[in-house]
């Protein structure tokens, strides 16, 4: 479907039932989709509300990171851990995803610098934006180094 050799598994630093996206829609210079499956085993799924929008948030982040994993995979590098530093205008347009639903996420990298990035987001159903947000990143050279730094 999407063209991508590697499952969303291979290209995201997250595991298990962390792994929030079912599927690579696509990708292309500056920008990637993912998509979502909001079923009755979704992660953080309110029975009879569907998942919370604030969740999108979570959505955007994985399928920024599954652009660096892209780019990562395609250099014959191991898939890195990044970090969400912040996000500016997050605005859902209801207050849940809606049981049933398959879910878009396009991301568009708007600015990097090698570590730092930008990215302009949405979540889409049938067409229909459900939310949006600019979501600033950081791609540290050695995260395991910085996480550890932290714990001290």
């Amino acid at each position: 479907m999407s063209g991508v050799p590697w499952s969303v598994a291979e290209l995201l630093p997250h595991s298990g039932p962390m792994v929030l996206l079912d599927d690579v829609v696509g990708a292309g210079p500056g920008w990637v989709a993912a998509g979502v499956r909001i079923a009755e085993d979704s992660r953080f799924l309110e029975p009879g509300a569907g998942v919370p929008c604030w969740l999108g948030l979570e959505y955007m982040a994985q399928t920024i990171a599954l652009y660096s994993g892209l780019a990562a995979r395609r250099a014959g590098q191991p898939v890195r851990i990044g970090l969400l530093l912040g996000t500016r205008r997050y605005q859902a347009m209801a207050g849940h995803f809606p049981l049933g639903s398959y879910l878009r996420i396009d991301a568009r990298e708007e600015w990097h610098d090698g570590q730092m990035g930008v990215f302009d987001c949405t979540i889409e159903e049938d067409g229909r934006c459900l939310a949006r947000a600019r979501l600033n990143v950081f791609l540290p050279p050695d995260a395991g180094a910085l996480l550890a730094q932290g714990g001290r």
